[in-house]
């Protein structure tokens, strides 16, 4: 019975964190996190942000894309932790197709690299986002 309980637990919990999630969604921007956090992890979620509200300000009222955070370190999360191999600050972008199909890009490495220049940053992010957005 307990194992039941926490099985339907966690369904739920991957249920209500998708919640923003609609048949419309194309891209899904995921920024995972550790519970205590660096000034470089919290400046790349706050760019990322900015950026999707500056330029993609639609898509994400319209629901075309979603941007959720995540933190790595709390059970609820653990499913997408694993599918993301998500470990500390992870920036992930996922292009959803109507048939199921997935293509998962990994910036991590972009995030790092760039975040002491922003304006660097936000060029490369919306080039990656761009280029997932056009995916056939």
């Amino acid at each position: 019975m307990k194992k039941t309980i926490l099985l339907f637990a966690a369904c739920l919990m991957v249920s209500v964190s998708m919640w923003a999630q609609t048949e419309n969604t194309k891209l899904l921007v995921y920024d995972f996190h550790m519970t205590i956090r660096c000034q470089t992890c919290a400046k790349i979620e706050q760019v990322t942000i900015e950026t999707l509200n500056t330029y993609y300000k639609n898509q994400l009222d319209s629901g075309i894309i979603v941007f959720k955070t995540f933190d790595c370190e709390l059970e609820e999360n653990a499913e997408l932790v694993k599918k993301y191999s998500a470990y500390g600050s992870t920036l992930v972008l996922t292009r959803l197709f109507p048939e199921g199909k997935e293509v998962i890009v990994d910036i991590t490495d972009l995030g790092f690299s760039k975040i002491g220049k922003p304006e660097l940053f936000v060029e490369k992010l919306r080039e990656k986002i761009d280029e997932m957005m056009l995916l056939q």
